[in-house]
């Protein structure tokens, strides 16, 4: 760490959680960052559909699971209401290039959107379940 050469160096790691490699480093744990519960919500709804949150990670299982349970529709209505909850993921669920994504832009994606791309959107809405750990580190040679 001090041959970085920065006075701080700051890591938000969710393997953190499991493994304190980076505090054996000498990095100090500040602050774990729970999800969103609308994001909780929304994950369980596909559960009621017939799909596994575990695997929504894969994007060939979510594209499987669209197909064979007909879902489409109503995994479009699941996002559109997270939207709806929560807009701060839109830019996120959408792999976007743009600062901020109203409602209204996001349920045009959303309603355009094919089985693949509703698959990502999954895959991503299954990150933004994990509980993330903030870590810093202070250099002690530029504060001597």
């Amino acid at each position: 760490m001090r041959l970085v050469g920065k006075p701080y160096v700051e890591m938000i790691a969710v393997m953190a959680r499991y493994n304190p490699f980076a505090e054996k480093a000498g990095m100090k744990k500040i602050l774990d960052s729970k999800p969103d519960p609308a994001v909780l919500e929304a994950i369980e709804k596909p559960r009621k559909l017939g799909f596994n949150p575990i695997f929504l990670s894969s994007e060939k299982y979510s594209m499987h699971q669209l197909r064979a349970l007909q879902a489409v529709s109503q995994v479009k209505t699941i996002l559109k209401d997270l939207s709806k909850a929560v807009g701060i993921y839109r830019k996120r669920l959408l792999s976007g290039h743009k600062a901020y994504y109203t409602h209204k832009e996001f349920c045009k994606y959303v309603e355009e959107a094919d089985a693949e791309k509703l698959a990502k959107m999954l895959r991503i809405l299954s990150f933004l379940t994990q509980t993330k750990v903030y870590l810093f580190w202070k250099n002690p040679a530029f504060f001597n």
